[in-house]
């Protein structure tokens, strides 16, 4: 098994993050359009290079290891373990934030919270994509969330994904394009983000919802950095119920496990 594991450089600090978590490095000292955060390295990588289909893949940021206390070492066993007991896998995740991930229905509604005007943005974006699906209502549990990109997959699944992510970096880098406004609205998380990253981070949690013949595995998000919001972070055994009601919902349809999903979130308040 070979695994090709990258850290992005932005800088002196996060160089260095790469040298101490054995990452090879995917430069963008440069930073050339900060505009795309980790979505402008990644995409010159998957344009520039040629895939080998054997090879795993992964692109951290330089909060990486921060938030998942693995190195490139700790990823790669993670990924050996999980591919030698489940054959077949496409992609691994290594999401952090669980409660982030248990506490919201899926990732759009998460990004609602904190990007207020997301989920209008990505309905659009996704039914110009041909997506015309529910994400308002769209359940979604750890065996499909990931947020900032933390997964490792091969490059089956990376092309899949990419198609999509460029389709939405055309439409936000055309002025013309009735999407252009959308995916360039600014967000409440830093002067110069743009609804399109936060929309790009969702994507591969979209496509591990809508086609379940991806092979997916996780890693143990709980075991993870939880998010810095102690009305989330604090309630961890509702966040373990959370997920798994979501899980049963998912499997089952049965109405009885939503209800329960929905009461737990009543009690848990505002991050």
């Amino acid at each position: 098994m070979t695994c090709d594991l990258y850290q992005i450089g932005y800088d002196a600090a996060s160089l260095a993050k790469v040298d101490a978590a054995g990452f090879q490095l995917l430069d963008n000292m440069a930073n050339p359009r900060p505009d795309w955060f980790e979505y402008w390295p990644i995409r010159k990588f998957l344009n520039d290079t040629v895939l080998d289909d054997n090879t795993w893949y992964g692109f951290f940021s330089p909060r990486f290891q921060e938030k998942t206390g693995l190195n490139a070492v700790g990823v790669q066993q993670v990924v050996m373990h999980l591919e030698t007991s489940r054959l077949g896998l496409d992609i691994v995740l290594f999401s952090p934030q669980p409660d982030m991930g248990a506490f919201f229905l899926n990732v759009f509604e998460q990004g609602e919270m904190f990007h207020p005007g997301h989920m209008a943005v990505a309905k659009k974006v996704l039914a110009a994509l041909g997506f015309d699906v529910p994400i308002d209502t769209m359940v979604m549990d750890s065996r499909q969330i990931v947020f900032s990109n933390y997964f490792v997959a091969k490059p089956r699944f990376w092309r899949s994904w990419f198609e999509i992510t460029e389709a939405i970096f055309q439409m936000a880098e055309d002025t013309n394009h009735p999407m252009h406004g959308p995916l360039t609205t600014g967000t409440s998380y830093r002067e110069g983000s743009h609804q399109k990253v936060f929309l790009v981070e969702r994507i591969a949690s979209l496509l591990l919802t809508l086609q379940p013949e991806w092979r997916a595995a996780s890693a143990d998000t709980f075991s993870f950095a939880w998010s810095s919001f102690q009305s989330f972070n604090a309630k961890r055994e509702w966040a373990y119920q959370s997920d798994a009601l979501k899980m049963a919902f998912r499997e089952s349809g049965h109405s009885q496990y939503m209800q329960a999903y929905q009461s737990i979130r009543k009690n848990i308040g505002q991050p």
